[in-house]
């Protein structure tokens, strides 16, 4: 058993080493026969007939296409979060690739090369880089192939082959967009963004167009069949090439071009090819020898630091805080942003500073990562300076705000508010304070409320973890003695936040609106002007059924119409609340992801008897709890 065990993995490099070289060894006796009745001397003169035009033509669409290659590295360097600067990645990458298309085995050549280079990347991490960039062109290959074969005319890829290529790039995009993170074997595998992808699509495009330019000027003009033929033919052989792992492509290269451009003679289509291996191959091997005797040096990364741990005047940037939101800095303005399949986004207010400071740091930051900028839960103001600064706004939300000193639930206005407040008092519920030797009920509640209604939301709605609720005020309804509900508040310099509302089966009628109520006391005795009851959905926008669309589906993650409706009755007053990202794609492709985002997170969430954590400091005592987290979600009637 144990020999048979040995001898797959064996098998398995032979099949993956053997029967591609196989396959290249093939071609070339192939070629060779093909070759046999073309004499050498004519083969020369062909090539010094070519102009000096065509030579420089040849070479300035060599310089663009391994401009494309380097910005492969690039992009690969920053969805693997390397640290390493543009710069560093294009030229080492177009390095790496100008020998290992020559010397061939691109993973093993591209590796060294690229840790020769990079000596501040470790083995690993060059192996890395050029699997994924191997992979990225392999697959941007693919679907450009496949498009042109279906849009251009000459020898292409047949259509039953080029529609199941675009119909399974179609699949994995939809899967990086909504499973941005896939869980592989305990290991955490980042899809690529739609940024990444469309960046890999378009550099394939560049890539491969200028390559088969740069074979194009070399063809005679009597019978060069056209550059839509040309790049057709030149696609299929770069892909016969590179499934045969042969240096250069040597052999199944030239035997794929003959085959597709039967039109071209083949004395002057083989010299047209030895002049494009001499500008495209040999020539950028020979420069790239260069910079291999010079490593470069790159900086250290910054390490990312979190959000400060201190109240903020938004007491709603407690939910960066507790979702591990990192902090932007740029000169005296700070702000939390918080990574999504496809979004670097900007929560709230800047912590300190101005937005105008933070937007082209946001900016440059998501780039850096490919990611698309976005700002969400921006106010009026902030709204505005976006504005000015070319980004496009969209109201998204409107965020109730009751002012605690005016508050009064006499008139008409409160009369069904006053409805629930007496149901609850029938019922014998009371609110007080939380309390040390609440823990226990409390975890009880949050377990019974999970149970009720699904998985919870996170990242930009308040999660419930026992570190947050330490720092937070909590409110607990009683029944008979015993907690039936509570909600807890964040904790601003100027007020209260409304965050978590949880309460078990059964629960009496209008004992959230009681805490609500106790909560405006809270924050009045506490000498705090607002009690923020967060964000519901916003009315009578006039906007795109584009828009519209993503709006209601914000709407329904944040809670529903029965939010809204729960948190009317308060009478509060609106603020307007916007999103903003530098242009209309990149605003809607941020909401959508951030809609997503949001029910996407799952919290683990533990009984009262797991582990515990250290102990938390909860008001004047030390509260032991374990890791409990949960989400918000809809009240009850």
């Amino acid at each position: 058993m144990n020999r048979i065990t040995a001898a797959r993995p064996a098998t398995r490099r032979l099949l993956r080493y053997g029967l591609p070289l196989l396959a290249a060894s093939v071609c070339l006796v192939l070629l060779r026969d093909r070759l046999d009745g073309i004499e050498t001397g004519h083969l020369m003169g062909a090539m010094r007939d070519v102009a000096p035009s065509r030579w420089i033509v040849a070479i300035s669409a060599t310089v663009i296409s391994f401009w494309a290659i380097g910005q492969y590295d690039a992009v690969v360097h920053r969805m693997l979060r390397t640290g390493i600067p543009d710069s560093a990645a294009r030229r080492s990458g177009a390095a790496a690739i100008a020998l290992s298309q020559v010397l061939g085995l691109g993973v093993v050549t591209g590796t060294l090369a690229r840790w020769r280079m990079l000596p501040s990347q470790s083995v690993a991490d060059a192996a890395r880089v050029t699997t994924v960039t191997t992979a990225s062109f392999l697959a941007g290959w693919a679907v450009i192939a496949a498009l042109v074969a279906l849009a251009l005319p000459g020898p292409g890829m047949p259509a039953w082959v080029a529609v199941p290529v675009l119909g399974a790039a179609l699949a994995l995009t939809g899967v990086a967009v909504w499973r941005p993170c896939l869980e592989l074997r305990g290991h955490r595998l980042r899809l690529p963004g739609l940024r990444a992808l469309g960046a890999i699509l378009g550099l394939t495009a560049i890539d491969t167009l200028a390559a088969a330019c740069a074979l194009a000027v070399f063809l005679p003009e009597a019978a060069t069949p056209g550059l839509a033929v040309i790049a057709s033919a030149y696609l299929l052989a770069l892909g016969a090439g590179l499934v045969t792992g042969a240096p250069g492509g040597v052999g199944p290269f030239e035997l794929s071009l003959l085959t597709l451009l039967p039109g071209v003679p083949e004395a002057d289509l083989i010299a047209a090819v030895l002049c494009f291996r001499l500008v495209y191959f040999a020539l950028p091997a020979c420069l790239a020898l260069i910079p291999m005797t010079r490593p470069l040096s790159t900086p250290e990364a910054t390490p990312r630091r979190r959000v400060q741990d201190r109240p903020m005047h938004r007491a709603e940037l407690a939910v960066a805080q507790q979702n591990g939101a990192e902090a932007l800095q740029a000169g005296a303005s700070e702000g939390a942003v918080v990574e999504t399949g496809q979004s670097l986004v900007l929560l709230f207010a800047p912590v300190r500073g101005t937005l105008p400071a933070l937007l082209p740091a946001l900016r440059r930051e998501a780039a850096r990562r490919n990611l698309v900028a976005c700002a969400y839960k921006l106010s009026a103001r902030d709204a505005v300076q976006a504005r000015r600064a070319g980004w496009r706004v969209l109201r998204i939300a409107d965020e109730a705000v009751i002012d605690t000193a005016g508050f009064d639930t006499a008139g008409p206005a409160h009369r069904q508010l006053r409805r629930k407040l007496r149901h609850a008092a029938t019922a014998g519920v009371t609110t007080r304070a939380a309390a040390l030797a609440d823990h226990a009920a409390l975890c009880a509640l949050d377990a019974a409320w999970q149970a009720a209604h699904g998985r919870a939301r996170g990242l930009t709605v308040g999660t419930y973890d026992a570190t947050t609720l330490a720092r937070q005020v909590v409110l607990v309804a009683d029944q008979h003695g015993a907690p039936v509900a509570f909600i807890s508040l964040h904790v601003g310099t100027g007020e209260y936040c409304l965050d978590l509302m949880r309460h078990g089966s059964g629960l009496p009628d209008g004992t959230i609106q009681a805490l609500v109520v106790a909560a405006v006391a809270a924050a009045r005795a506490a000498g705090l002007p607002r009690l923020s009851l967060a964000a519901m959905p916003a009315t009578g926008v006039a906007e795109p059924r584009a828009m519209a669309r993503l709006r209601d589906r914000l709407a329904r993650a944040g809670g529903g119409p029965g939010l809204t409706r729960f948190k009317r009755a308060f009478g509060p007053r609106t603020e307007p609340l916007y999103a903003a990202a530098p242009g209309r794609a990149g605003l809607a492709v941020s909401l959508a992801d951030l809609a997503r985002a949001i029910h996407a997170r799952q919290y683990r969430s533990l009984a009262p008897g797991d582990p515990a954590a250290p102990g938390i400091a909860f008001g004047s005592r030390t509260w032991e709890t374990g890791a409990t987290r949960t989400a918000p979600e809809e009240p009850p009637e």
